[in-house]
């Protein structure tokens, strides 16, 4: 958070009071609060920012996409009523226009609001994945994986590990092939928490994590496999961390006959 916070300052100096980018700027500082656990403080960044939208006739989704996140911290502090407002204006809005970022995060949102008063979370559940998805299929994989680290941190709480073991090595994985060092370790530091019998086979690993254990069984070093599958040499020691915890095994040597005994 001192990183954003210097650069937040830092653009603040360079744009000179420019209204459009110090909106980004709090956008961006609400956001690096989310990720530091600040509630309060993101949503006083971020709540900035969207009665902007409101003030000025902004019906845009996209112009500020803050309405999620928005909606997670309001959630943070208790504020229900702030978070159902939110999501009623961007259902509105999105669904006038059929704004698929917009669409998408309206079921985020609803999602988010069913953690938070439904006690069962199924539903909850199946919003959160249709969220992620529809993301995904946008190609905005930060919303995406942001998605399933929020589904995976609150099914852990209620004990539901297969689920919550699912999202979260789903979020890690795409946060580390976007570069996303902080929140993959959020996402981490959520599974490590997972209870419950985990998972011994290779049915379990992404196909990015089964590419990368299958030119390692072979015999490829880290940089052969980074030049074959066009990521960073970091970027294949991750995957193969998680490969050795999800199958069991310490050392490549045992990487070939694990995969062979799943199939």
């Amino acid at each position: 958070q001192e990183d954003a916070e210097h650069w937040a300052t830092r653009t603040e100096e360079l744009v000179a009071g420019q209204r459009w980018d110090l909106l980004e700027v709090a956008r961006a500082r609400g956001i690096a609060a989310l990720a530091a656990h600040d509630s309060a403080r993101a949503t006083a960044e971020l709540l900035g920012v969207w009665k902007h939208t409101e003030t000025e006739g902004i019906e845009e989704p996209g112009v500020f996409p803050v309405a999620p996140d928005l909606v997670e911290a309001a959630l943070g502090i208790g504020d229900i009523a702030c978070a159902r407002d939110v999501t009623a204006r961007l259902t509105e809005l999105a669904h006038r226009q059929e704004h698929p970022w917009g669409l998408a995060s309206v079921r985020r949102c609803d999602g988010l609001l069913e953690l938070a008063t439904d006690g069962d979370g199924e539903q909850a559940r199946l919003d959160l994945l249709a969220a992620a998805d529809r993301y995904g299929s946008l190609g905005l994989q930060f919303d995406e994986a942001r998605t399933l680290l929020g589904l995976g941190r609150h099914m852990r709480r209620g004990r539901k590990w297969a689920v919550a073991r699912a999202a979260l090595e789903r979020a890690a994985a795409t946060f580390d092939e976007l570069g996303c060092d902080g929140w993959a370790g959020q996402a981490r530091d959520e599974l490590s928490s997972v209870g419950g019998r985990r998972p011994r086979d290779a049915a379990t690993l992404t196909p990015t994590e089964r590419r990368v254990v299958e030119l390692a069984s072979r015999g490829s070093s880290n940089k052969e496999i980074a030049q074959t599958l066009f990521v960073t040499v970091h970027t294949v020691e991750v995957h193969l961390s998680h490969a050795y915890a999800k199958l069991g095994v310490r050392s490549r040597a045992q990487l070939s006959g694990r995969l062979a005994a799943s199939g």
